[in-house]
């Protein structure tokens, strides 16, 4: 346990990177609650802003919680209209939004208003309604107030990029410092420096790397709740986008698809620290270290959206061996620390879920064991 503790103090006891999150914490609750104090809201012809706005958005929707149907949605328009944008007095559009959460709800997931920008007359019909409108009536979508776990899931990607940028430049120095100040030789003469010291530095990283993760979530999914409330856990996911509820996952209460969202980030913190480790047992300047780790945490995400698109564009996916390997270049790359945080991971197809995790150990694991290997066997040129 003394080692263990050595190591971790190395690692945390940096005050200017410790400041850099709490900043950053800082920086995403106050924008939080930005978003909450500019919520606007109209019920029955009366206005209401802010917290008061949320407050009442809340007492509205309880009053059509549960299986969402089209006698609802009839009703929700019946009552308060199609919800458009406010326009000012030089009928410019501003970006306020006439309704409440019901009205918009409706307006969003069952109109084309998201497309055109223009107030609806009516319920869309034809193509759009059979590929999107029909399914927030015909499936089982329950209705809720989920207003701050959608606001919680646009943060939370930013959030998870920033911290684990941040976890790459706190894990730099773990192997790659001793290389540098010339204290490995020291260190691997000692009893334990070739086997208990090693492991005790990798556990230490990973540790710190679940804590801070663990600190930022648990800061956030607070601060959803204390500002609009618990009400929507149970309301089905699908309300957050519909790429969730045609990926098959819409239909998972929000509170299960946010555990695996914040899950599944854990397990990206946890890889994401693993190849820095990785990288810092294998090079002894620290600078280079995290630039190549912040690099390898953006490429999948570049491979992903630029690459792919490439290959589709060039005619690779025209034949079944072309379109397997851009399948599995897209499976591992969401299998990458940058994709396990991020929402779009559960817009992808359900079967390939499955593979995503193995594919994440298998990673990491390799990772782990090459780092604790190189420092090991470090010799100097």
């Amino acid at each position: 346990m003394r080692l263990f503790r050595m190591e971790f103090y190395k690692i945390a006891a940096r005050p200017a990177m410790g400041v850099v999150f709490l900043l950053m914490a800082a920086f995403f609750l106050l924008v939080f609650y930005q978003e909450a104090d500019g919520v606007r809201t109209e019920i029955d012809g009366v206005v209401y802003q802010g917290l008061e706005a949320v407050a009442k958005d809340r007492e509205l929707a309880k009053e059509y919680e549960g299986i969402f149907t089209m006698e609802k949605a009839e009703e929700i328009v019946q009552r308060f209209g199609f919800s458009g944008y406010l326009m000012g007095k030089d009928m410019e559009f501003l970006n306020l939004r006439e309704g409440n959460f019901c009205s918009q709800f409706v307006t969003d997931k069952m109109t084309r208003f998201l497309q055109t920008q223009e107030r609806p007359l009516g319920f869309t019909s034809g193509e759009f309604w059979e590929n999107f409108g029909k399914y927030y009536v015909e499936g089982n979508v329950r209705f809720g107030y989920t207003k701050g776990w959608e606001k919680l899931q646009e943060l939370w990607h930013v959030a998870d990029l920033s911290l684990n940028v941040w976890l790459v430049l706190m894990a730099v120095p773990v192997f790659s410092e001793e290389y540098s100040r010339n204290t490995i030789e020291v260190l691997l003469s000692t009893g334990y420096g070739k086997s208990r010291d090693v492991r005790k530095k990798i556990e230490a990283a990973l540790c710190f790397g679940v804590l801070a993760y663990l600190l930022l979530t648990f800061l956030l999914f607070g601060m959803a709740g204390l500002l609009y409330g618990w009400d929507g856990l149970g309301a089905s996911a699908g309300m957050a986008g519909n790429y969730l509820l045609f990926a098959g996952s819409g239909y998972w209460s929000m509170g299960f698809y946010l555990f695996l969202l914040f899950l599944s980030g854990m397990v990206g913190a946890l890889l994401n620290v693993g190849i820095t480790l990785f990288i810092s047992s294998r090079l002894s300047r620290p600078v280079t270290v995290a630039t190549i780790g912040v690099a390898l945490y953006f490429i999948p995400y570049g491979a992903n959206q630029i690459l792919f698109q490439l290959m589709l564009g060039m005619g690779v996916a025209d034949n079944f061996l072309g379109w397997a390997m851009m399948d599995v270049m897209r499976i591992f790359c969401c299998s990458m620390p940058i994709y396990l945080g991020n929402p779009e991971l559960f817009s992808i197809p359900l079967r390939w879920l499955v593979y995503v995790p193995g594919t994440a150990a298998a990673v990491f694991l390799l990772c782990i064991w090459r780092g604790y290997q190189n420092y090991r066997g470090y010799r100097r040129e």
